[in-house]
């Protein structure tokens, strides 16, 4: 007999009209964030998403990723209209602390550059593969989760007092510490993207203490990333971009929100509802002022820039080398205390004098 074929998917009627109303107000709140990288990486995964699914028939798909992409809008609306905390969000997302962007950033360190005569641990079983410890991590990727992110290589594994650890539970241990581990270390930026958030947080040109003149702070794109020029989760970063999304000047006075959901939950009819005149707005395009200024937006930077490890500078012929000594240290441009800003310890007598002028007259 032959198979069943599987019930074609009936859309509702304005389904086509609600995406495409869906995509251009992601693409056009997207041209107005105040990241130039941020808009050119918003336009790029929208275009990527939208045309994946494009031809999915899988009805509780599509109205799962409509819902995912109404947050995301929602989220850069009230970015786009000076909730800092969204923006922050945007940030995170966009420079690889989080996301796709950072398991992106994360990949040649694990799965890429690896020397000819590499070798995966052997199981603890012969001949049974899921008792197999997790590969041993690059050199750079260890200076990060023991220095930056302060935890141990291996976990302290159980000792039972009657028999011994079985290898299964043991190999399952090893592969949890090792996934725990993976999805918590930070990821250096490349250099030449560190140089310029720091230009952006308000280091001076040719600053001694910028990463540009130190020469250190994370690998070159053209070293290490030089294949992602074109992914669509790293294309943002590249340096070698020719040019970026140009921040708009207008929005849209009708969002898709005035729009009414092919999949939203029917409400019983009210009959205030029919009494009332509704007025029908045409769309106009309103002048659009960024609500962050030059100071807000370096602030966003640096605390950003916090969540950043610098590193040694290294290539990818130089990843899995051991003899080299790998240290872990963050930009000059990030907030930092007053004890982390002056060197040394005020002497008494400089604090009673400072006491004495700042004192108040009666």
């Amino acid at each position: 007999m032959l198979p069943k074929k599987a019930p074609k998917v009936v859309f509702p009627d304005n389904h086509a009209t609600y995406v495409k109303a869906l995509y251009k107000n992601i693409l056009a709140e997207g041209s107005l964030f105040f990241d130039d990288r941020a808009r050119t990486f918003i336009q790029n995964r929208t275009r990527y998403l939208f045309k994946e699914y494009k031809d999915c028939t899988d009805l509780e798909r599509v109205k799962s990723k409509i819902k995912e992409a109404r947050r995301k809008l929602h989220k850069l609306e009230e970015a786009n209209r000076g909730n800092f905390r969204k923006a922050y969000k945007i940030l995170l997302d966009v420079y690889g602390r989080r996301g796709k962007v950072r398991h992106s950033l994360l990949y040649p360190y694990l799965n890429q550059f690896k020397p000819a005569d590499f070798k995966y641990p052997e199981p603890f079983v012969p001949h049974v593969p899921r008792t197999a410890p997790p590969p041993p991590l690059c050199p750079p990727l260890r200076v990060l989760i023991t220095d930056h992110l302060g935890k141990k290589l291996s976990p302290v594994l159980p000792e039972p007092k009657h028999k011994p650890l079985h290898v299964g539970r043991k190999a399952n241990l090893l592969w949890r510490h090792h996934s725990n581990l993976l999805s918590r270390v930070p990821v250096p930026l490349p250099f030449e993207i560190l140089c310029e958030l720091e230009t952006k947080a308000g280091a001076p040109p040719n600053h001694p203490m910028s990463a540009a003149s130190l020469g250190k702070g994370g690998p070159k794109w053209n070293q290490f990333y030089f294949a992602y020029q074109n992914n669509p989760d790293l294309a943002h970063l590249s340096p070698h971009l020719k040019s970026h999304v140009s921040q708009s000047k207008v929005v849209r006075s009708q969002t898709v929100a005035d729009m009414r959901s092919p999949y939203e939950t029917v409400k019983k009819p009210n009959i205030l509802e029919y009494l009332e005149e509704k007025e029908s707005k045409k769309p106009e395009l309103q002048k659009y002022e960024s609500p962050y200024n030059n100071r807000q937006t370096r602030r966003l930077y640096r605390r950003l820039l916090n969540e950043i490890p610098c590193i040694d500078m290294f290539t990818w012929e130089t990843l899995w080398k051991e003899d080299v000594n790998y240290t872990i240290f963050k930009s000059n441009w990030i907030p930092k205390g007053v004890r982390e800003l002056l060197p040394e310890t005020l002497s008494s007598e400089v604090v009673e004098e400072t006491m004495k002028t700042n004192k108040r007259k009666k």
